[in-house]
């Protein structure tokens, strides 16, 4: 005959494991939840409800504000008409800039053997690293061709 086992009680276990890894149990946080709202209410912190009553006061009053803008764009402002005597001065075009690739490009063509990146920093006036960029870009376009170690010279 069998010997009837007895049925294994977890209860010692996981209060060994609440007590050990400083787990909360359920009243611990119900306790804590309680003392959070009281001091909520103490503070005089705005429920949910009065939040949602103030936004929607704001979005009320956002809309007012559009509305009236509409209203004074509508009505403009007055109309200046033209004189006949006056003319138009004409608009000059301005230069179109150079980009600082091509100012590159054109400090590196004074220099038919070849310039460094010391020399190009003088004249143009950038750092190492934006001469260092244009001039990478400059010999994929093959605009630009290295002649020695930083030392590069403009294609024709």
């Amino acid at each position: 005959m069998k010997k009837k086992q007895k049925p294994f009680n977890l209860e010692p276990v996981v209060e060994f494991m609440t007590n050990r890894f400083k787990i909360p149990t359920k009243k611990e946080i119900d306790k804590l939840i309680k003392k959070t709202e009281q001091s909520l209410e103490s503070l005089k912190v705005p429920t949910r409800a009065a939040f949602d009553q103030l936004t929607k006061r704001v979005e009320a009053l956002e809309k007012a504000l559009k509305a009236q803008k509409r209203a004074t764009k509508v009505a403009g402002p007055a109309k200046v008409h033209k004189k006949a005597g006056v003319k138009k001065r004409p608009v000059s075009k301005a230069k179109p800039q150079m980009t600082d690739s091509e100012k590159v490009l054109a400090a590196m063509k004074k220099y038919p053997a070849g310039v460094d990146v010391a020399t190009l920093k003088t004249i143009t006036g950038f750092e190492d690293k934006k001469i260092r960029n244009i001039v990478f870009r400059l010999s994929k376009k093959r605009k630009v061709k290295r002649t020695g170690r930083g030392v590069y010279k403009a294609i024709a």
